[in-house]
């Protein structure tokens, strides 16, 4: 008998980690799970946390606040502040093995926003969540099917810092040939109807992180 990866129902944190240290922390509900995959979801209010240096400019310049987060990283000096989710609703599909995950994006309301193809470093599982690392290249896609890349100027930079090696690289090159054919193929969450809406049950708590 295969045993979920994690309870459904129970809060899972996600952890952003870079050599055994949180950069990012996020608490969401697990919707689902088997023995490898797991799908979860956050709405605005869920928590987060984040790189407290980046958090000071977000609002006023986003560029220079990317560029605080990535340099921060390099120097392997942060600390955390607070940063709660805001703006969507996100139901994200991790598999074992796979060098993505692809969110469902819903605004508050619950219109259904698209989709979205956050590239990143395989899932750790741990009982309560999972590490892995983001790769700063996305792949954003519309109710419509239409796509385009986002954050390869990021992604390069990133690469130059060295915070991206040449296997990673490598890695996230096939990544994005497999990201395209479940797109076309339309498995795992791009099977949804594009105009299925989503919202969170009134009756979840708001998930914590410890």
């Amino acid at each position: 008998m295969s045993v979920p990866l994690l309870p459904a129902g129970s809060v899972s944190i996600y952890h952003g980690v870079i050599d055994d240290r949180v950069y990012y922390e996020r608490a969401a509900r697990v919707l689902s799970s088997d023995s490898h995959t797991a799908t979860c979801a956050w709405w605005p209010g869920c928590p987060t946390r984040t790189v407290a240096e980046y958090l000071k400019i977000l609002q006023t310049d986003r560029r220079a606040a990317r560029e605080k987060f990535l340099e921060a990283l390099t120097r392997r000096d942060w600390e955390l502040a607070d940063a709660p989710w805001q703006h969507t609703s996100v139901i994200e599909h991790v598999v074992t093995g796979q060098w993505f995950s692809v969110w469902r994006m819903h605004t508050p309301d619950g219109a259904s926003l698209g989709w979205y193809v956050n590239f990143s470093r395989p899932p750790v599982w741990r009982p309560d969540g999972w590490d892995s690392a983001d790769l700063a290249l996305d792949l954003e896609v519309d109710p419509d099917g239409s796509w385009y890349w986002k954050d390869e100027d990021e992604y390069e930079q990133s690469r130059r810092l060295g915070l991206i090696s040449d296997t990673e690289h490598k890695a996230v090159q096939e990544a994005r040939g497999q990201a395209l054919a479940s797109l076309e193929a339309r498995s795992g969450l791009f099977a949804s109807d594009p105009d299925e809406r989503w919202l969170p049950d009134p009756a979840w708590p708001v998930p914590t992180l410890p």
